[in-house]
């Protein structure tokens, strides 16, 4: 995904490089991306802190998935390949909605439940994960409720949908990576 990473290593959130690169990469790298995100856990939190925030939608060509981090990275990965990693570190609008979405989350916990699989949404349907400690949860939101605002989770997506718009924003189109294109 970022310049300079081996595609054998799967870097996850905090592990991310200085700046954002964009960058088509082996289809093949977008679920070993995705797991790699799911199985993070970050040093120093409480054990019932949220440690990650993932969201998963369909577009015209994949799927995308949107990691944000309670350090404050954040990522885009596309499943038709390629994305971004690495852009909270220069731009502080990709880190604040990184921050911003994962205090959403912890307040929204009790509509996650605890999973021990991590499929990607069914057609029309949104899918959030978040990590703890302790492991991974699920919500599952239709997208049509989410965009109406008609959903608890609507907030979330919002949030989730402002990383990528500032990625967007500042280092150009990776995809048309929003809800309902």
């Amino acid at each position: 995904m970022e310049q300079g990473r081996p595609a054998g290593k799967v870097p996850g959130p905090g592990g991310n490089g200085p700046g954002a690169r964009a960058r088509r990469t082996d289809p093949a790298i977008y679920s070993q991306m995705r797991r790699a995100a799911l199985e993070t856990r970050l040093q120093n939190l409480a054990r019932d802190a949220v440690h990650l925030v993932l969201m998963d939608w369909h577009v015209d060509k994949g799927t995308v998935t949107v990691v944000a981090a309670a350090d404050g990275s954040a990522s885009l990965y596309l499943s038709g390949g390629g994305g971004y990693i690495g852009g909270s570190e220069k731009v502080p609008a990709i880190r604040e909605a990184a921050l911003h979405a994962v205090a959403l989350a912890t307040g929204l916990r009790f509509y996650f439940e605890r999973t021990e699989t991590s499929p990607l949404p069914s057609l029309g349907d949104v899918t959030f994960y978040i990590t703890t400690s302790v492991g991974v949860s699920r919500a599952v939101a239709a997208e049509s409720k989410l965009r109406a605002g008609a959903d608890p989770l609507a907030g979330l997506g919002g949030a989730m949908q402002r990383i990528v718009t500032e990625y967007r924003l500042r280092f150009g189109k990776a995809s048309k990576a929003e809800p309902g294109e």
